[in-house]
């Protein structure tokens, strides 16, 4: 519930805090910026959705840590990138920034947030290499951190290692 309420609630916080302190003026509204708005977050929450159902389908598991999948998952969304939960959470949690127009919260809060976020993944990769072993240290060598990779045919297992 932390991850969920408690983090977009400090990101935003604080992000209208600094440009409340600063006397920054929201970011001028726009048809795209609105879009963006509006898009980002089903675009995030749909990608949300789909590593969940993987998670069921080919780990038969769940995102909860009492149940989590008994195999590794690397199929459907898992293949495109380790950590597609968090990647379709960084889309909804920047349209959101976008909705709120805040400065602060774009040049602060929110990269600030996905460097914790980072941080976190990289801890939770020590503890799944130590549970799957050597099929989780492949699986990290040929499938991209947080950002997906759709090959575009002419790639020769290149992999974009973004973070």
């Amino acid at each position: 519930m932390v991850y969920w309420f408690g983090i977009p609630a400090a990101v935003i916080s604080s992000g209208l805090l600094l440009d409340s302190l600063l006397a920054i003026a929201a970011l001028p509204a726009s048809p795209w910026l609105t879009a963006i708005a509006v898009l980002l977050p089903a675009a995030g929450a749909g990608v949300i959705r789909q590593a969940i159902g993987d998670f069921a389908r080919y780990g038969h598991g769940t995102p909860n840590p009492r149940r989590p999948p008994t195999i590794l998952v690397k199929k459907g969304i898992y293949q495109r990138c380790r950590h597609p939960m968090f990647f379709g959470y960084d889309l909804a949690a920047f349209g959101v920034v976008c909705l709120f127009r805040s400065p602060a919260m774009l040049c602060f809060s929110f990269p600030q947030f996905l460097f914790l976020q980072v941080r976190y993944l990289h801890k939770e990769e020590q503890y799944l290499r130590r549970r799957y072993g050597a099929a989780y240290t492949d699986y990290q060598r040929k499938v991209p951190f947080l950002v997906p990779y759709w090959p575009t045919g002419d790639d020769n297992n290149a992999v974009n290692k973004v973070f």
